[in-house]
């Protein structure tokens, strides 16, 4: 597998940053794949589902206690109902001080359980998809859901958890570019006085910076991808070489990726376009609500699916 990719880099000896027509079908196809392939997946968006129900189920029952317990004996009661305002989080902080730091210390094993949770996943999706059901030899019936995705998300885990300890090296160098950013941009800015071209600086930073975020995440998406095809143990050899792949191919995998962002952007914009019409106050806007939240997360594991799948397909061609 690693001679057969390796030959396929060789054929381009610079950098890739053109898409062209037959090209443009490549990524539209590898796209429409993804969509197809999230789609067919009902399964495994209902695991994606209830993790995600899980631990947003743990968190808010623990601040509704939490509130539960400090609002009555609280001043700002009445406030909080109306809004979330500083009088509020700064009586908190006086009177409450141990039970925040206690909240807050368990948002940070929720986080960090949950991060667990997502490395642990990804095996899953990536294993089921790059092999679909199969007819067993023995039985002749295809193999459960369970066994494959399972057997996926832990055979992975170990390999994806190193990945996540080496791609500390690109979150720290993105951290160096971000801070050779400002100091370039200060003299432009050291006199305050120009509003407009801070202005602009800011959105120039927040556009690079989104832009590098996406592109670390898109590396390790494509690492994980080839260690998962390839059976592969070599994590960090495997993340130089999906980074060689994907500057030879820039062009395309930075189509096909922020392809797959205006879509999640569609998806957000009808979420947020149905939130804004429901009116609270009663039983039936709030369960309202609470449906087309759970559709959104849906959603967004569909999408995650479709994202690891048009990549994988286009990794594979």
């Amino acid at each position: 597998m690693d001679s057969g990719i390796d030959a396929r880099l060789s054929k381009n000896s610079h950098l890739d940053f053109s898409v062209t027509k037959e090209e443009k079908m490549r990524v539209l196809r590898s796209y429409g794949y993804g969509i197809r392939e999230a789609t067919l997946q009902p399964k495994m968006i209902s695991v994606l589902w209830l993790i995600n129900l899980l631990f947003a189920t743990v968190f808010f029952y623990t601040v509704f206690n939490f509130l539960a317990r400090t609002i009555g004996k609280s001043q700002a009661s009445d406030t909080l109902l109306q809004r979330l305002d500083f009088n509020f989080i700064f009586e908190l902080l006086v009177h409450h001080g141990g039970a925040v730091h206690t909240m807050l210390c368990l948002f940070l094993i929720l986080t960090f359980t949950y991060s667990l949770a997502s490395i642990f996943l990804n095996g899953g999706i990536l294993f089921t998809i790059a092999h679909p059901m199969r007819m067993t030899a023995a039985k002749g019936e295809k193999e459960r859901f369970a066994g494959m995705f399972f057997q996926g998300a832990g055979k992975f885990f170990g390999r994806f958890f190193r990945l996540c300890i080496y791609s500390l090296l690109l979150w720290v160098l993105f951290i160096i570019l971000h801070v050779l950013l400002n100091l370039a941009f200060r003299p432009l800015t050291a006199s305050g006085t120009n509003e407009q071209i801070m202005l602009y600086l800011f959105w120039v930073r927040l556009a690079i910076g989104l832009f590098l975020i996406f592109l670390i995440r898109m590396i390790l998406d494509y690492t994980r991808i080839k260690i998962v095809l390839e059976d592969t143990r070599y994590v960090f050899r495997s993340l130089l070489q999906t980074m060689v792949f994907i500057f030879r191919n820039f062009g395309k995998t930075l189509a096909l990726y922020y392809l797959l962002i205006i879509t999640a952007i569609i998806l957000f914009l009808i979420y947020w376009g149905l939130k804004s019409l429901i009116t609270s106050g009663s039983l039936f806007p709030i369960l309202t609500a609470f449906i087309i939240g759970q559709i959104f997360i849906i959603s967004r594991g569909w999408l995650k699916i479709a994202l690891q799948a048009a990549q994988m397909e286009f990794y594979s061609q």
